[in-house]
Parts: structure tokens; sequence; C-alpha cells
């Protein structure tokens, strides 16, 4: 019987495929590399675009097994050896180490939303030695973020147990912390501020994305033997105890790593910093010695 053109047309494939088998065989093996490699690339870009970090949060540090990328127009910057952020691409990096009254220092963190509080109150004189004030404690309690400076830290910083702090003297044993300069009390050069010998009790709470850690609640107490100077570090720039920094907290600690405060805080929360709570607690609260 006479074929029609599409019986035709199906015998004579199937009459190629009976006599270059290979051929065909090879064309299919293509056509299915091609195919994955397709969805591969789609996949990747999608697991790509899911897992860059948003603005001002978290992208890197020691420890850190997320991505390390950001969303369009920010770059991931290192903060501290803990903690990296993804920053506006165009603000450049910020300054890490700048000059105390006397000494090099490092200031890193994050911070917490915004309250309005009171100044806090000091009392001249100390039982525990040249701590300057720090007696008494008016109970005023502050937003605050928690960082770390100090011997050992990636920036170079030195020791930052010893009397060459801004407040000239050193705590041993004792945690101590730098504190931003309007909590602080005086710029650098300007010698001992109000706080100077003040003791405040630090409770962490959350990291910088306002994950509860795993140490969440847990607290200690400090003395205030340094500054973090407000030029060059917009993290301690706040406009008074009222005012906020560019994240959003009234004061910063940047507790002292050789004091031992920043292992006594942050313990194995797996963070550099955190945010919490900040309350002035008389200095009978504070366990050490102060040594000048």
């Amino acid at each position: 019987p006479r074929q029609s053109g599409d019986s035709r047309l199906v015998c004579s494939a199937l009459e190629s495929f009976r006599l270059y088998p290979n051929l065909f065989a090879r064309i299919a093996a293509g056509f299915q590399v091609m195919l994955a490699k397709n969805t591969f690339l789609a996949l990747l870009a999608a697991v790509g675009s899911l897992a860059q970090n948003a603005a001002y949060s978290q992208c890197g540090g020691q420890g850190w097994t997320g991505s390390e990328t950001c969303v369009s127009g920010y770059t991931c910057q290192a903060q501290n050896q803990y903690y990296s952020q993804c920053l506006p691409s165009g603000q450049g990096e910020r300054p890490i180490v700048v000059q105390t009254a006397s000494s090099a220092y490092s200031i890193v963190g994050v911070t917490t939303k915004k309250t309005t509080a009171a100044s806090p109150t000091s009392t001249q004189g100390s039982s525990n030695g040249g701590g300057g004030g720090g007696g008494g404690g008016g109970g005023v309690s502050y937003k605050a973020s928690f960082t770390q400076y100090g011997a050992g830290d990636t920036f170079g910083s030195p020791n930052c147990n010893t009397n060459t702090a801004a407040c000239f003297f050193y705590t041993q044993p004792g945690f101590s912390a730098a504190v931003s300069q309007n909590l602080y009390g005086a710029g650098p050069g300007d010698g001992k501020g109000p706080a100077c010998g003040t003791c405040w009790r630090l409770t962490i709470q959350t990291d910088s994305s306002g994950r509860r850690l795993s140490n969440a609640g847990n607290s200690i107490v400090v003395k205030v033997n340094n500054l973090c100077p407000a030029q060059g570090n917009p993290l301690c720039s706040q406009n008074g105890l009222s005012g906020t920094n560019q994240y959003g907290a009234n004061v910063n600690f940047d507790t002292c790593i050789d004091s031992g405060a920043s292992a006594a805080l942050f313990q194995n929360s797996g963070v550099g910093l955190g945010l919490g709570t900040a309350t002035q607690v008389d200095c009978s609260q504070w366990s050490g010695t102060v040594r000048s």
C-alpha cells in the first residue's frame, strides 16, 4: 500500500536510528548535559540570591558559616575578628583603630533601639582605690551594644588593661570597659570624665540581628576606665544620652579583653558583640581591685 508523507518520515527516522545508533546516543547525551547545566546554573543563581545578607546584617567573622555576600549596594566589611557587617558600598571602610587620650584603641560593634534616659549620677571617691568616682549608683539604664577590644584582636590593639587608659587606672582582678563619649563625659585629651570609676551591670540578650543568644540574660558588672571617642567612631558619637548612633543605641560599652570582661560577657555564645542593657549600679556590686 502507498505510504503517506508522515509515514515515510517516521520510517526514515527509524531507519536513521538503526543505522546510526551511536550518533543519536551522543546527541541525546549532549541534550542531557545541557539541560543539567542550565538547571544547575538556574539553581545556583536562585541560591545565591537567597543567600545574600540584608543591609546592616552580619556577613562574616570567626565561626560564621553563612553567606558572605550582601544585597546590591552593600559590601561585607570587617568590624572585628568576630563580626563583619553589610555596609553601604559608597561609605568606604570606617576607621577601626583610633587614638584615645593616651593609647591606640579599636572600636567595633552594633547597637539596639533608641531609648530616652536621664543622665547617670556618680559620686567622687571610691572604696576601690584610684578609680575615681563610682561609689554611687543612680540605677539609670540604657539600651546598649557590647563589643570588645584589647590584645589579641585582629587589629593589633594593645593591652587594654593598663594605666594608659583614659581614666589612668586598670583593674586586676576585675572587669573593665571603655564607654562612648556621651557617657564618659569628656573628650580625648581631657583626662578623667565623670564616668571614670562608675560601675555598670551589662546584660546581654541578642546578637546583631536580634536573635536570642544561647546565653541570653547573662550579666557582668564592669568598671569604666576608658573612653571611646566620638570623632572617627560613629558608634560612639551620639548627641547626648538621649541621642542614638547610626544603629539606634544610646551608649556603647567596649569590654576589655585583657580584664576578662569580654569572655565573661559573651561566653560561648559564638558572637563577639551583642545587644542588651547597661544599668548603673553601686560599685559594691563590682568585684576587683583598682590599680594605677
